[in-house]
C-alpha cells in the first residue's frame, strides 16, 4: 500500500502538534516544515501527496508561498489554513492555486474530510495520466468503422471537393478523427495525405484524439479573462484531473479553452455541450459537473 505523505507548514506550535497527532492517527505520513525555505527543501527532497500551508505567515508570505508551491507542483492539492477566514481570502487563495481553504478553528474531522477528498482527486489525476499514456491511438482495423467511413465517402460520391464534409461526418460517427481513418480517406478518394492532415489540424472543431461524451469550453476572451476565466479553467483541471486539451480517462469530459463565445455581459462563461453557464464561480463547478452522466 502506498504511503500518503502530507507536508505541513504551521507556525503555531500548538496547532502544529495538533495537526501532526490527528493526521498521523489517520494513517498519513506527516512531515513538518518550520518555514517556507524548509517547505521548499522538503518538496525537492521528496514530493508530497498534499500540502497544508499556514496562510497567516507575516507579510503575505503564506499566499506567496502557496503560489510558489502550486507553480512547482501544479497537480498536488494544497490546503490553505487561516485563523481569520474571509470570503475575499478564500477567493485569493484559490486564485493562487489552493485546492481548498479552511479555518484553523474548524473541527478536525472537517479538515480530515477535506484531505480525503483532495487525495481522492489526486489519485484520480494520477490514474488519468496513466490511462492517457496507455490510450494511444490504436490500430484502426474495426470492419464496422471502416464500413461506416466508406459509406460516408460514397454518400458524397468520393468527391475530392467534399473533404471537409467527409471529416465532419467521420468525426460525428467516431467522435474524433483517428489517424488511420485519415489515411483511409486519402487512399480511397485519392487525395494527398498531407492535405487531409492539413485540413484536420487547421480547424479547431476537428480532433485527432478521442473526445469525451461532454465537451467543456471555457471562455478566455478579454471580459472573461478579467473576471476570472483562468480561475475557472484551473478549477476544471483540478476537478477533472486533466489539463486543457485532454479527456478524462473514462471518456466522460473533454476540456478546451476558447477565445470568445460572444456572451461578454455574462462573464465569466463556460459552455458544456452547447449550454452556456454565465457569471460562474469556481465553487459552482462541481455542481455543474455532477449534472452530467
Amino acid at each position: 500500500m502506498i504511503e500518503l505523505v502530507l507536508l505541513v507548514l504551521e507556525q503555531e506550535p500548538g496547532r502544529r502538534s495538533e495537526l501532526e497527532s490527528a493526521l498521523t492517527g489517520h494513517g498519513y505520513a506527516v512531515r513538518l516544515a518550520p518555514d517556507g525555505a524548509a517547505l521548499l527543501s522538503e518538496i525537492g527532497a521528496r514530493p508530497p501527496h498534499l500540502v497544508i500551508i499556514d496562510l497567516d505567515l507575516p507579510h503575505d508570505d503564506g499566499l506567496m508561498l502557496l503560489k510558489t508551491v502550486h507553480d512547482i507542483m501544479p497537480m498536488v492539492p494544497i490546503i490553505g489554513e487561516t485563523a481569520t477566514p474571509t470570503v475575499e481570502g478564500a477567493v485569493e487563495a484559490m486564485r493562487r492555486g489552493a485546492y481548498n481553504y479552511i479555518s484553523k478553528f474548524s473541527p478536525m474531522p472537517e479538515l480530515s474530510d477535506m484531505i480525503s477528498h483532495a487525495l481522492g482527486k489526486e489519485r484520480m489525476e494520477v490514474e488519468t495520466r496513466e490511462k492517457a499514456r496507455e490510450r494511444r491511438i490504436k490500430s484502426f482495423d474495426d470492419p464496422a468503422s471502416l464500413a461506416a467511413i466508406d459509406g460516408i465517402l460514397a454518400k458524397h460520391r468520393f468527391s475530392e471537393s467534399m473533404l471537409i464534409s467527409y471529416l465532419q461526418d467521420i468525426q460525428k460517427e467516431l467522435n474524433y478523427l483517428p489517424q488511420e481513418a485519415l489515411r483511409f480517406v486519402a487512399g480511397r478518394v485519392n487525395i494527398d495525405l498531407p492535405r487531409v492532415y492539413g485540413i484536420a489540424t487547421f480547424y479547431k472543431s476537428f480532433s485527432l484524439l478521442p473526445r469525451g461524451r461532454h465537451m467543456i469550453h471555457v471562455c478566455l476572451g478579454t471580459a472573461c479573462h478579467v473576471r476570472g476565466g483562468t480561475n475557472l479553467l484551473d478549477s476544471f483541471e483540478r476537478e477533472l484531473g486533466i489539463h486543457t486539451g485532454e479527456t478524462t480517462y473514462d471518456d466522460k469530459f473533454s476540456l478546451e479553452s476558447v477565445r470568445c463565445v460572444g456572451c461578454c455581459g455574462l462573464a465569466p462563461v463556460f459552455v458544456v455541450d452547447g449550454k452556456f453557464y454565465g457569471k460562474m464561480t469556481q465553487e459552482k463547478i462541481p455542481q455543474v459537473l455532477g449534472g452530467y452522466d
